[in-house]
């Protein structure tokens, strides 16, 4: 056992002093990925609009599992990926197309701030659904600081003219979650 240690000191030292930080840095490497984990909501109940009312914002808790309580400390690269983001309505016959702009962002878990817009929506002028907004992404937004949070905030917001009467609607939003942690600066 006593070599054991003595050997991985070495290489370590070896490895330090010859300069090759970057091969360390490959060698002391963990990821963490979650193919896809969604969220539903249903039967969300929305208040009828007054007139002077433009902005709608309702906010889902999504779970992230607990893919960062299982990592070691070191240096983090984290990347989220809202894939879907929809809401349908399915009682009070609301009509969405008045809605000119939505966007969901993205923040800790019972924070007023936001940490980054992750989809946003723009109506074009032919809407094709007025019961339905879908907002879908390609692109994944960094966001290491919650790499070890077990939970987040989707905020959605919407603008535009408001359905006038109560209305319900399901929501659904789907993510994955990629983690790459280098401990190789935590080891020395």
């Amino acid at each position: 056992m006593r070599a054991l240690s003595r050997v991985l000191l070495l290489t370590t030292t070896a490895l330090l002093t010859s300069g090759c930080r970057k091969i360390a840095d490959t060698f002391f490497v963990v990821n963490a990925e979650t193919e896809e984990i969604c969220k539903t909501e249903r039967n969300i109940t929305f208040p009828a609009a007054t007139p002077d009312t433009g902005t709608l914002v309702h906010t889902v808790e999504f779970p992230l599992g607990e893919i960062g309580s299982d990592l070691p400390e070191g240096r983090l690269e984290t990347e989220f990926r809202l894939r879907l983001f929809q809401l349908d309505v399915t009682a009070g016959g609301a009509d969405l197309s008045g809605i000119q702009s939505a966007k969901v962002s993205l923040r800790r878990l019972g924070s007023a701030e936001i940490i980054r817009t992750l989809l946003e929506y723009r109506q074009p002028s032919d809407a094709f659904s007025p019961t339905r907004i879908t907002l879908r992404a390609v692109e994944a937004a960094s966001v290491p600081q919650l790499a070890r949070d077990d939970r987040l905030e989707l905020v959605f917001e919407a603008q535009g003219t408001l359905p006038s009467q109560e209305w319900t609607a399901d929501l659904q939003a789907c993510a994955g979650l990629w983690t790459e942690v280098h401990y190789f600066d935590f080891i020395y």
